[in-house]
């Protein structure tokens, strides 16, 4: 060796060198990434405290009276009486104690209602939504309906899942309403001002819905954000093992530091999953067209009546369903023993083969496999309970659920009430809901209990809080002035 190439070889850099040449850059990205990170987990740190204390129903399931069948008419009398020549949905439903017709227009987001014993029309509406309104919070305070709404907006969200609803007001002080399905009698969401000023917050810096309406302007964004949190955390990371221990440093750069290190998987788990969550919405293929039948009214010209077969001991439901072609009836009967089943019947009140169910689920399921360019399903079976692939986000149950045997091992789930696709759910689906679950949302905290992970994972956010505010603090500090 030569004396130059020894001279060469001690000034070349070492790797720690190398790697503390990149503090400017730790410097230049965490300040960009800070952007998101006091927004993300200002909002994080809240988000547990906000889902405890946000409304609750007191039902959760709609009201399940029985219906009364005496001396009822027949749809066509009735609706062709009102001049209609078609109906795309029917249903028998009690208010206060009488029977009436419910049924949807063609191009008519509301409801109409007709008494189904005099046939005369109901405006019906606003009584209805708000004795639905009453059920769920167990009262009977006097409310007030506010009107429908057929789209989504920033306080009914898209991950309420159900439209149309309509809307009812407390006379509350802290200002509750209530968003509700009337043609399924479901619950969308409860909404006070407590919750609705949360929502604002949260699509605003967690999700940035402000930019809604800029195209990709809004998922690039908070791409680069995130791209600059994973890059200032694993700089931070390296920077942290190249220099060396000093025990005079001050005490919030080794705080900063050690917080940091510890924070660093964490940083990433929440940094990945998100953006994952994020372009899996982006790149989301929309759902087909819902199944949407039309009835002729004058082919509805059998009135339900009590004598229909196999009533038991009541009938909770009757519901106008498209099978093999035909109006059928979907009943839903309480029998003596006090168990819940589902039958169908013929338009003319006779009950159906056992095979019926079985192929009104294949048919609804068979429109929307269609539209996927899906084979055939590998069984059909109802759902009654969320799972970790149909979770609680899809609102609706019970489903019919199918699995299909293409690449992506898709499953599809439709509501057989009103024939909607519930859900469609493939592998990617999968994979991204695991990973917002369990490295985002942190659910695998959920074994000590709510409370417990609630606190923890607000715990998480503020120690983000506290690292962010150390590394502005320091940054502050080296600046003249």
């Amino acid at each position: 060796m030569t004396a130059a190439q020894g001279i060469g070889r001690r000034l070349r850099p070492s790797w720690r060198q190398r790697v503390l040449r990149l503090l400017p850059w730790h410097r230049r990205l965490a300040l960009l990434a800070c952007l998101g990170v006091l927004g993300w987990a200002a909002s994080g740190v809240l988000h547990p405290l906000m889902s405890n204390l946000q409304p609750r129903p007191a039902v959760f399931l709609p009201p399940a009276d029985l219906l009364p069948l005496q001396g009822l008419q027949a749809p066509a009398t009735v609706l062709g009486a009102a001049g209609l020549g078609e109906v795309q949905a029917l249903r028998l439903l009690v208010l206060d104690g009488e029977p009436y017709y419910q049924a949807r227009l063609p191009g008519a987001a509301e409801p109409r209602y007709w008494h189904a014993r005099s046939g005369a029309p109901a405006d019906l509406l606003a009584r209805h939504a708000e004795r639905l309104a009453q059920h769920y919070l167990g009262t009977t305070e006097p409310l007030r309906y506010a009107g429908s709404l057929s789209g989504f907006d920033g306080e009914y969200a898209f991950v309420n899942r159900l439209l149309p609803v309509a809307r009812v007001d407390t006379a509350r002080e802290d200002g509750l309403r209530l968003y509700l399905d009337l043609y399924q009698d479901r619950l969308g969401t409860l909404v006070d001002e407590r919750k609705a000023w949360f929502g604002r917050l949260f699509q605003a810096v967690h999700s940035f819905r402000w930019l809604d309406g800029a195209g990709l302007l809004r998922p690039l964004l908070m791409s680069l954000l995130l791209a600059a949190l994973l890059a200032t955390a694993a700089l931070g990371v390296a920077l942290f093992l190249a220099r060396p221990r000093q025990s005079r440093a001050p005490w919030r750069r080794r705080a900063h530091g050690w917080l940091g290190l510890l924070l660093a998987l964490v940083t990433g788990s929440f940094a990945v999953s998100g953006g994952w969550h994020l372009w899996h919405k982006v790149n989301a293929v929309p759902l087909p067209a819902p199944f949407q039948p039309s009835y002729p009214v004058a082919g509805l010209d059998a009135a339900p009546q009590a004598g229909w077969p196999d009533y038991g001991a009541g009938a909770r439901r009757l519901d106008l369903v498209l099978l093999d072609g035909a109006p059928a009836w979907r009943l839903e009967q309480l029998s003596a023993d006090g168990m819940v089943g589902v039958r169908y019947l013929s338009g003319a009140g006779q009950a159906l083969d056992d095979g019926a169910a079985r192929r009104y689920g294949e048919q609804r399921l068979g429109h929307y496999a269609a539209a996927l360019g899906l084979g055939q399903p590998q069984a059909v079976e109802v759902q009654e309970r969320f799972d970790h692939d149909y979770g609680f986000v899809f609102k609706r149950l019970p489903v019919l659920r199918a699995r299909y045997a293409d690449g992506a091992r898709t499953a599809l789930y439709v509501d057989p009430l009103d024939g909607a696709l519930a859900a469609r759910v493939a592998d990617g689906d999968r994979a991204e809901g695991w990973s917002f679950a369990y490295l985002h949302k942190w659910e695998v905290l959920g074994r000590f209990g709510k409370p417990a992970k609630d606190v923890l994972v607000s715990g998480l956010a503020l120690a983000h809080l506290l690292l962010a505010g150390l590394g502005l603090w320091l940054l502050r500090r080296r600046r003249p002035g």
